[in-house]
């Protein structure tokens, strides 16, 4: 059985209320997950947008288990990686969930540099990815001009359940490799 696959493309998909924003937010609020990890290359504080902010909080509140990875090659105020404000805003939003957690990587000699969120709900068989160009930011997330696919498993089939182990592995390998 092939998966459910749906092109994400912005703008043209935000003019249709379908940015990457507006699923995040969607799929954090709708009660249907378990787990949210990402793993973007930097943060900006113009992607913590007050409705992503409240609803991290909110599947947080409702037991949701949260893993953030941010990279921090250039971790500064510069338009070349993640900002500190952006960060900080982040570990006050979830400091009071000890179901959420965020990890900044760093690595000397390679760029971190993926763009992955991933839903589960492993109890219910099913999952979800968004794989593509959208970093943590205001413009990854809904207004520059990005190319993601979003992805929906059954994890009951074979081959789904073999590319979400694939997609969880990588993201707790990020925990552990970094310097």
């Amino acid at each position: 059985m092939l998966a459910e696959i749906e092109f994400i493309i912005l703008p043209y998909a935000s003019q249709q209320g379908r940015s990457v924003l507006h699923l995040l937010v969607e799929e954090l609020t709708n009660g249907g997950w378990s787990s949210f990890r990402s793993a973007v290359a930097f943060a900006k504080q113009s992607g913590n947008d007050v409705s992503l902010l409240a609803a991290l909080a909110k599947f947080a509140n409702d037991g949701g288990a949260i893993s953030l990875t941010i990279g921090a090659d250039i971790f500064g105020t510069t338009s070349r990686g993640s900002e500190y404000e952006a960060v900080e805003t982040l570990l006050r939003t979830l400091d009071p969930y000890p179901n959420a957690k965020i990890f900044l990587y760093h690595e000397g000699r390679r760029t971190f540099h993926p763009k992955l969120y991933l839903f589960a709900n492993e109890a219910s068989g099913k999952a979800m990815a968004i794989v593509g160009s959208s970093n943590w930011t205001e413009g990854g997330l809904a207004e520059n001009v990005e190319a993601n696919v979003l992805v929906r498993f059954d994890l009951a089939e074979k081959e789904h359940r073999t590319a979400f182990d694939e997609l969880v592995e990588l993201l707790d390998r990020y925990w552990t490799e970094s310097e």
